[in-house]
Parts: structure tokens; C-alpha cells; sequence
């Protein structure tokens, strides 16, 4: 499905932007873990069209725009691994209303009132 591939696109451009911040403490293997978890999430949703990968790309990007809204610094102190965080928060909003999107969109249910009987009448 093209809504799969879009979400998993924007999963690994959000690992390409958690490998740019760099590895260098333990905040960098955090960083890292992150990475792969978003790489993992690009290939669930590219294999399976059910709810639960989208579930679990909807629960780590709140994740990380938690994380990145809690530790808005980070320590980081050039320029581009500040640009790549606000990139990465971009990222992590457009997959988190995307696949919110998705899943409201899957698991509504039309009342029975509201849904057209084919043999009905116009009144």
C-alpha cells in the first residue's frame, strides 16, 4: 500500500537524522537505539499492512517528540546536530499525525443508523 511506503520513507529519513546527531556517549547509543528502532519500523511497515506497526510508529514518535521536547539541548553544541533534532522532531510529528491518522481511520465504526440501505427509498 503507497501509505505504507510514505510512512516507512519517513521512518528511515527520521534514522538518517538520529545517525547525523553522532555517537559519542551514552546519550549517542540512545541516539542509536533510536535509529534502529525506526529502521525496524520502516520494514514492519513495509511487510505488514495490519494496525499494530502502525501502533507501534504512532508510540515511538510520541516517543521521541517526548524525549526531544524534554531535552531540548541535548548538550549539543554545533549547529547541524541541532538542525538534524529539529528535523528529526519534524519528522517524528508527521509520522505521529500520519499514523494516528491511519489508525483512527481503520478502527471507526459507522453507526448502523447512519450507513445506506441499497434497496432503501428516497423519502
Amino acid at each position: 500500500m503507497w501509505i505504507n511506503r510514505i510512512a516507512a520513507a519517513l521512518a528511515l529519513v527520521s534514522a538518517v537524522l538520529h545517525l547525523r546527531m553522532g555517537v559519542s556517549d551514552i546519550a549517542g547509543a540512545f541516539v542509536t537505539a533510536m535509529a534502529l528502532l525506526c529502521v525496524y519500523c520502516a520494514v514492519d511497515l513495509v511487510r505488514s499492512a495490519g494496525n499494530r506497526a502502525w501502533l507501534m510508529v504512532a508510540v515511538t514518535s510520541a516517543g521521541m517528540l517526548l524525549a526531544h521536547a524534554s531535552f531540548p539541548a541535548h548538550h549539543h553544541h554545533a549547529a547541524d546536530q541541532t538542525s538534524s533534532m529539529t528535523m528529526a522532531s519534524v519528522v517524528a510529528a508527521a509520522e505521529l499525525v500520519l499514523a494516528g491518522s491511519v489508525v483512527f481511520f481503520r478502527t471507526r465504526r459507522i453507526p448502523p443508523e447512519f450507513r445506506p440501505y441499497r434497496l432503501q427509498e428516497l423519502r
